[in-house]
């Protein structure tokens, strides 16, 4: 990630899939990209904001790319910037292992990728998601979920319908279910975490104002952090709830929405 010892203007948050990254062509739209560098030409700091282990292998190759300042992933549970982690949270074993058994009871596939393996409940579902939402073959390495109660585990992937999210929610309040855009899967972090509180960890250590900072996003683990920041900006392409938290809403993904909202409020020319 570039270089963090100056001063920024403000701060621009961009969540990755749907927003950044295009999954109709798996590519970071070339627009976005131009308008990243001329951001950061202007004196913005730049963060990803993400659901993703932006450090995994399906993930890295975009982190590289964007070469944000900050970055936000596994909604908020990690802040970091360059190798220096700002916040680290780990989930609670308890409600881990609570979380696991009742997925493994109810057959709805959850877990998450560690260093290249996947601990997932129900993966033979997990294949079928692949094919549904990422519509490739990910060259799943899986082994068994309780392992994840020996490892490092900060946020969870639900791999299912919003009606099973909706149940998962309900079973457990003191965590978020965040469904996906296109209503099939969901982020899975405990309640108090967010990509909002990762960009108030960020505005604190540089000493950015809330009036200075903006956010895109398009699915509904992007609602809090659109409503917190000072203009919050759904993609055209957006879930309704994103929609609706949003300030303002700009064009598709693959119409240039984040360049033309970018140059709607004057962030690059």
């Amino acid at each position: 990630m570039g270089n963090i010892e100056k001063k920024y203007k403000g701060l621009v948050a961009f969540d990755l899939d749907h927003t950044l990254l295009d999954h109709n062509t798996w590519k970071i739209t070339p627009s976005a990209m131009e308008s990243i560098e001329k951001l950061k030409e202007n004196g913005y700091l730049v963060a990803i904001a993400s659901g993703r282990d932006m450090k995994n292998r399906t993930s890295i190759e975009y982190l590289r790319e964007v070469n944000p300042h900050a970055l936000i992933h596994m909604n908020g549970t990690m802040v970091e910037l360059c190798d220096d982690i700002l916040m680290d949270h780990r989930m609670d074993k308890e409600l881990l292992e609570r979380v696991l058994e009742f997925c493994e009871k109810h057959e709805m596939p959850i877990g998450v990728h560690i260093d290249d393996v996947d601990y997932f409940v129900c993966p033979e579902k997990v294949l079928y998601f692949d094919k549904v939402y990422f519509k490739t073959d990910m060259h799943r390495n899986f082994d068994d979920p309780k392992k994840l109660l020996k490892l490092p585990v900060r946020s969870l992937a639900y791999y299912g319908e919003r009606a099973g999210g909706k149940e998962l929610q309900y079973a457990f309040p003191k965590l978020n279910v965040m469904m996906f855009s296109k209503e099939y899967g969901a982020d899975v972090v405990e309640a108090e975490y967010s990509k909002a509180e990762g960009i108030k960890h960020l505005c604190e250590h540089f000493g950015i104002g809330l009036s200075d900072t903006y956010a895109f996003g398009d699915s509904s683990n992007d609602v809090e952090m659109l409503e917190k920041v000072h203009v919050g900006i759904a993609m055209g392409n957006a879930v309704p709830e994103a929609k609706e938290a949003a300030d303002y809403i700009t064009d598709d993904i693959d119409r240039d929405g984040i360049k033309n909202a970018l140059v709607h409020f004057g962030l690059i020319s």
